[in-house]
């Protein structure tokens, strides 16, 4: 199997911006539920009404949506391994964060609504809201930006890779290289290796064959060229 000579991973890069578009429309939301906060802060008033119970009864059911959303999100992008499936589950998190603590604040507002000082506290919780609606955005940030910069293999990975090779030793003759990236959810590794000249195809390749499959089990998001070369690859 001959090796690409070339990365192929445009596709995850498009994970990764799309992984940065949820967190910018994240600090979108900061920036609303910010000023408002501070609005409310500057001029603080006292709530009451049936809009009060209503918005009650909507922070509990979508508590329960944005909880449900988020244990599905996580669960599959730990399986897949995907940053945009990370930063939703991140996304909800942080929303269903959100309902319960403005469910817990308006709770409070009513029971303290004798207290001047109850006054301020729907907007001291928007503001908790914005900061952790800030440091799940500063997350998704850090790790999509991090991605999308072509970066080596985790060291857990690449052991994995030479314990594979050290595995296998009796069955090459040479390693002659090994270019591993990573990019968003995908890991491409190429790996040349060069073989006994009285080997034949069909020797080779139950060697490539097994060696191919047990990285791809090893390491999530796999994608492994194994090519035959009879020189050093830089």
């Amino acid at each position: 199997a001959g090796a690409s000579h070339k990365f192929n991973y445009g596709v995850d890069k498009l994970e990764n911006l799309s992984s940065l578009l949820i967190g910018m429309l994240m600090l979108v939301c900061l920036l609303i539920i910010g000023g408002n906060a501070v609005l409310h802060i500057l001029h603080p008033s006292s709530i009451s009404g049936p809009g009060v119970w209503i918005s009650m009864a909507v922070q509990v059911v979508y508590a329960f949506v944005n909880g449900n959303f988020y244990l599905k999100n996580k669960r599959m992008a730990k399986a897949q391994a995907s940053p945009l499936l990370e930063s939703q589950a991140s996304l909800f998190f942080t929303k269903a964060f959100g309902n319960v603590f403005i469910l817990l604040s308006l709770v409070s507002s009513l029971a303290l609504a004798n207290y001047s000082w109850s006054y301020y506290i729907d907007p001291v919780a928007s503001l908790i809201i914005a900061i952790s609606i800030l440091v799940s955005a500063m997350g998704i940030f850090s790790s999509s930006v991090f991605d999308l910069l072509d970066r080596s293999l985790e060291e857990s990975d690449q052991i994995m890779i030479m314990r594979e090779l050290a595995l296998h030793f009796d069955d090459y003759e040479v390693l002659h290289g090994i270019r591993s990236r990573r990019a968003g959810s995908q890991a491409f590794i190429e790996i040349y290796l060069e073989f006994a000249p009285e080997k034949t195809i069909s020797e080779v390749q139950p060697v490539i064959d097994h060696l191919r499959a047990n990285l791809v089990a090893a390491i999530p998001g796999a994608k492994v060229t194994i090519g035959l070369t009879t020189q050093a690859e830089n």
